[in-house]
């Protein structure tokens, strides 16, 4: 009599299982682990808050956030694991990064209509477009930062010099000693900033506007953190880099300001795209739909970027970074051309090698 019961059960609890399926109860990702592996490039305090959201929108899910050091670690961590995935997502560094990634055969594909059915393919922007995703789904662009000019308020008011307002006036002798950069041959940043210029001032215009500027930087530092940093501390009062570092300075008390310039900011565009071979399809791909959708854009901007939907503004801070204040704000956008860039690429490391071996 008891094992009869106990069949019975055993098969009304297998009924309301599948009846629960039938009627749209969420499942768990595929393996039924319930567990996402996310390796990302971004500041472990943005990613971590993407964690506690999306954790708290799916009961029962655990997210595990992994950054061995970058988008380029994370690439060859991914190619080491080709063959026994370890992770679900690839989130956070730059979009010709992810393009690397995805010709490796390391990105799975996806349908943009599911993924991203609300949004277009491309941002249009201040006189540019930036593409959202590519057409295999492959990888999604969730935020981008602005190439800038940043200086320190009160170190250019002490030296009596103007805040510089195009990239041609960095070339004014006036600066002589006061700009620092880094290295295009150690900084993915830096070379994209060339790479725009290039875009933006001709073949002879950029290495005339450059020898020009050469001749007014302090030092190259081969940190990209170093950049950022004696900029906020006034050792050195003007550098340029992604607006988002100046941004975090500045909110960390310290007096720095960007200057977008009149010749063009050049986009750094950020992406997310789901592993291929993943363990966790389904929750990868809720994940990527939650870094997409406003909720998810509002964690980039808190964390000063800037999101690629319009209406979205950030709860954390004040600065004003969406898509509306960039339309009203930036005279000129240019997305760095990434078939141009592997072209020059040989041609700006000889030039560079000899502006930082003096």
């Amino acid at each position: 009599m008891i094992r009869n019961r106990l069949t019975v059960l055993a098969c009304m609890a297998v009924i309301v299982t599948l009846l629960a399926f039938a009627h749209g109860a969420p499942a768990l990702a595929q393996g039924g682990s319930g567990r996402l592996v996310v390796y990302s490039a971004a500041p472990l305090d943005f990613a971590e808050s993407l964690k506690r959201a999306f954790e708290a929108l799916h009961p029962g899910t655990t997210v595990e956030i992994v950054n061995p050091g970058g988008a380029e670690a994370i690439i060859a961590k991914l190619a080491a694991e080709r063959h026994n995935p370890q992770a679900d997502v690839f989130h956070s560094g730059a979009v010709f990064e992810f393009l690397v990634a995805a010709k490796m055969g390391l990105l799975a594909r996806t349908d943009p209509a599911v993924i991203a059915p609300d949004l277009p393919q491309a941002l249009e922007i201040a006189g540019a477009r930036i593409p959202l995703y590519d057409e295999e789904g492959r990888w999604y662009v969730w935020g981008f930062s602005l190439g800038v000019i940043g200086y320190n308020e009160r170190r250019l008011e002490q030296l009596g010099l103007p805040v510089p307002r195009r990239w041609q006036d960095l070339a004014d002798p006036r600066y002589r000693g006061q700009i620092v950069f880094n290295m295009p041959q150690q900084s993915s940043s830096a070379f994209n900033t060339l790479v725009a210029h290039y875009q933006m001032f001709g073949e002879e215009g950029v290495w005339e506007l450059w020898d020009a500027i050469d001749r007014n930087i302090a030092f190259y530092t081969p940190s990209t953190g170093a950049l950022y940093s004696l900029v906020a501390r006034g050792e050195v009062p003007i550098s340029f880099g992604t607006a988002r570092n100046y941004y975090v300075n500045r909110a960390e008390g310290h007096a720095v300001n960007v200057v977008y310039p009149e010749e063009g900011a050049w986009v750094f565009a950020t992406a997310v795209g789901i592993v291929e071979g993943a363990k966790n399809r389904e929750l990868a791909e809720a994940f990527v739909r939650f870094v997409l959708s406003p909720e998810g854009q509002v964690h980039a901007a808190n964390h000063f970027q800037n999101p690629i939907r319009k209406g979205i503004q950030a709860t954390a801070h004040s600065v004003d970074l969406s898509v509306e204040y960039v339309e009203n704000t930036v005279p000129k956008i240019v997305v760095v051309d990434s078939a141009l860039a592997e072209e020059i690429r040989e041609e700006v490391m000889r030039r560079f090698d000899r502006y930082t071996s003096r």
